[in-house]
């Protein structure tokens, strides 16, 4: 059985404008900061059976909406809090597949790509753990719930994996052709097909702009539903702005921050 992280902030709490989430969530998640205080003494001291990686669920969620809220520097401190614990986190994940390590690496890439997005160094392990993790994910996709699949999707978008998509994402296949210009409204899995077939294509930022903006702006609804989290939006805006889009990966949370509140 897989077992979840405990996270320490509701997943509906009801805003579901932009500015309703800066203005209620944001300072929700500030304040929830001092939850992980202990997180370092916490990742040194998690061994096999247990996997330190487990112990970033939350976290991960945490610093993605904080990052897309208040922008790259809001989680500088953070990231150097834990930054000397995360080559023995990577560590633990190599070796043998095994169900158990399944979502430990769910949510320790998905904190790593905020860090990527946010300019912050990771450790050089991080590549190969990334692509490692995502296969292991479209392997193991019967284990995850829907959240977890479509965020183990868009992760696999970002990462330049377009094939491991439709085990993730529940499809058939992707589509033999790219037709720009699409929008998908609450559609999670055809917008991760579309974004996949994208980067299959050689599909340009414009031609994903409006099925992108469109999943932004339906965001907050989504996570009000509990359908994505924030690791997911992270996910989703390394994939459309670098994976796509060609922007340097450490500028994606500044593009997707300046997005997000019109600043």
């Amino acid at each position: 059985m897989i077992m979840r992280d405990r996270e320490p902030f509701p997943a509906s709490v009801g805003p579901v404008t932009w500015p309703d989430v800066i203005a209620k969530i944001a300072p929700v998640y500030e304040k929830g900061l001092s939850f992980f205080d202990d997180l370092p003494e916490d990742l040194a001291s998690t061994k096999p059976p247990q996997y330190a990686g487990a112990r970033l669920g939350g976290f991960d969620a945490t610093v993605a909406a904080l990052a897309a809220l208040r922008g790259p520097a809001s989680v500088a401190a953070p990231f150097a809090m834990i930054a000397s614990q995360l080559p023995h986190v990577i560590e633990q994940l190599g070796g043998a597949i095994e169900s158990k390590r399944v979502l430990p690496g769910l949510y320790t890439i998905s904190t790593l790509n905020v860090a990527r997005c946010c300019g912050i160094r990771v450790p050089p392990e991080a590549d190969e753990l990334e692509q490692r993790s995502v296969q292991q994910l479209a392997d193991n996709a019967s284990l995850l719930n829907e959240r977890e699949r479509h965020t183990a999707a868009l992760a696999a978008c970002a990462a330049a994996r377009p094939s491991l998509v439709p085990a993730l994402a529940e499809l058939p296949a992707l589509d033999e052709t790219f037709a720009p210009g699409k929008i998908f409204g609450f559609n999670v899995s055809g917008f991760c097909g579309y974004l996949a077939t994208a980067i299959d294509r050689g599909g340009t930022y414009e031609n994903v702009e409006l099925a992108w903006l469109d999943f932004v702006h339906r965001f907050p609804y989504k996570l009000d539903a509990t359908m994505l989290g924030w690791p997911a939006l992270m996910w989703a805006a390394r994939a459309v702005y670098r994976t796509i889009g060609d922007l340097p990966e450490s500028e994606v949370t500044a593009e997707l921050h300046k997005l997000v509140t019109g600043a």
